[in-house]
């Protein structure tokens, strides 16, 4: 039976066959998605046939971002796929709490089941906005405790801290792929019962900013792994439960992760806005060090877009906030965000801006002062290293060799999704050189990386 709802879709768009085709595959490749669609498969798709369950979640977003709606696969005729009710509804930001709680119960089990449709789900770029308008407007919640419930108090919410701690450093040193199920588990069975119970208003705070911190860690290392209709989800009902919380920094936390997200997924609009919600949303709560970071995931988004100007000012407030820290009240969970961290942010951006000098300077302190615990992140770095190596006007392909294979060294077996963008990513710019005895010793090491994940 032809499919009409797509068919219309298109019309609208104003897309020929072709056209569908080479965005869906552009699409892609920005996300790490192997699409190969042709103008065959969507005269196929338009005749009734279903693409599989990832291609048609990235349908409805490419689709939907044209559009300027949000589009789900049903709504174009690719009904019974990625997206049930539950899906739908927990990219909505909830008045009503309890719907936050369903919404959540239902991603952690069909997270825990390992729904296939749910891991590949594409995020939805449409998502975003209605989330951050929300929180950013909404009023202080009161906190409503169950009157029979189990008593909670302020040893399960220390209790709840300590164990994401514990979370966030297996994150850091393995990747997003290390003791994930174990964390889902802990957040079904451990976490969400709490929430339900009976508690004070100053615990019952505490306890939901803590239960968004966990969720934040699950969606950020769904998003590691590249699972990113899957992080969307726990980051918006993260953003939820903080609001619950009354933790302001938190929620901001929450929008930095979207903005992350939305620069790696090449939604560089989507990311600067994010990342100006959570200053807008935090101003005169934040620290100087949450403050610092807040921009430099801003910085981050206008380099991704190209805007050299816009991203120099927004890293030199970065860099301004940064060194007013200090001054007092940085939450537990910024402790990562370092002198090193800061140098790599800033690196980050002039690769993405092909302002090598610059890159390599700030590559060499991040280097230098990165703990080494950060297994992850001294392999991102050394990765920018070498790609700022081939941006110079005359590319040092023997140096750039000889930091991706330490690169690689370091990271191991490490689990991380983005770790693999960063090497494909790396391997396209060694093309040019490809020729060169050292180019080729890297490119055969990415070679077998690449075909062992």
């Amino acid at each position: 039976m032809p499919n009409e709802l797509l068919a219309d879709a298109l019309r609208k768009a104003g897309w020929s066959n072709k056209g569908c085709a080479a965005r869906l595959r552009a699409a892609g490749e920005v996300r790490g998605m192997d699409i190969r669609c042709t103008h065959v498969d969507v005269r196929r798709w338009l005749g009734g046939m279903r693409p599989r369950p990832q291609t048609t979640g990235l349908i409805a977003e490419v689709l939907g971002d044209a559009l300027g709606v949000m589009l789900t696969p049903s709504a174009l005729g690719f009904a019974d796929q990625v997206h049930s009710r539950l899906s739908v509804d927990s990219l909505h930001y909830a008045d009503d709490l309890s719907v936050t709680y369903r919404s959540l119960a239902g991603t952690i089990e069909h997270d825990i089941s390992a729904s296939v449709e749910l891991q590949k789900a594409a995020a939805v770029s449409t998502a975003w906005a209605g989330p951050l308008m929300a929180w950013l407007l909404s009023r202080p919640d009161p906190v409503r405790s169950s009157a029979t419930g189990r008593r909670v108090g302020m040893a399960e919410v220390t209790a709840v801290r300590s164990t994401i701690r514990m979370f966030m450093n297996l994150d850091f040193q393995f990747g997003g792929g290390h003791a994930r199920t174990a964390l889902a588990q802990y957040f079904r069975h451990d976490v969400l019962p709490l929430l339900e119970g009976s508690y004070s208003e100053r615990v019952g705070q505490k306890l939901f900013s803590a239960a968004a911190e966990v969720a934040q860690l699950l969606g950020w290392t769904a998003y590691d792994l590249g699972q990113h209709g899957l992080a969307q989800r726990y980051l918006i009902q993260g953003l939820r439960l903080a609001q619950a919380g009354s933790d302001r920094v938190m929620g901001g936390r929450l929008l930095s992760n979207m903005s992350h997200q939305a620069n790696y997924l090449g939604q560089y609009q989507e990311a600067a806005q994010l990342a100006r919600a959570a200053q807008e949303g935090t101003r005169g709560a934040a620290s100087a060090t949450v403050s610092a970071m807040f921009l430099a995931m801003e910085a981050r988004a206008r380099a991704g877009a190209g805007d050299a100007r816009g991203c120099t000012s927004v890293l030199r407030e970065a860099e301004s906030a940064f060194n007013r820290r200090g001054e007092g009240g940085d939450p537990p969970w910024i402790y990562y965000f370092d002198e090193a961290e800061m140098a790599g942010e800033a690196a980050h951006c002039f690769r993405d801006l092909r302002s090598p000098k610059l890159a390599l300077e700030f590559v060499t302190r991040a280097i230098e002062l990165t703990d080494p615990v950060y297994v992850r992140t001294h392999a991102f770095i050394r990765l920018v290293n070498a790609a700022s190596c081939l941006h110079a006007s005359k590319p040092d392909a023997e140096k750039a060799a000889e930091v991706s294979l330490e690169a690689i060294r370091l990271a191991g077996s490490l689990k991380s999704e983005r770790y693999l963008r960063y090497v494909r990513d790396l391997r396209a710019d060694f093309t040019p050189v490809a020729t060169s005895v050292a180019a080729k010793r890297a490119l055969n090491a990415f070679d077998a990386l690449l075909d062992s994940n």
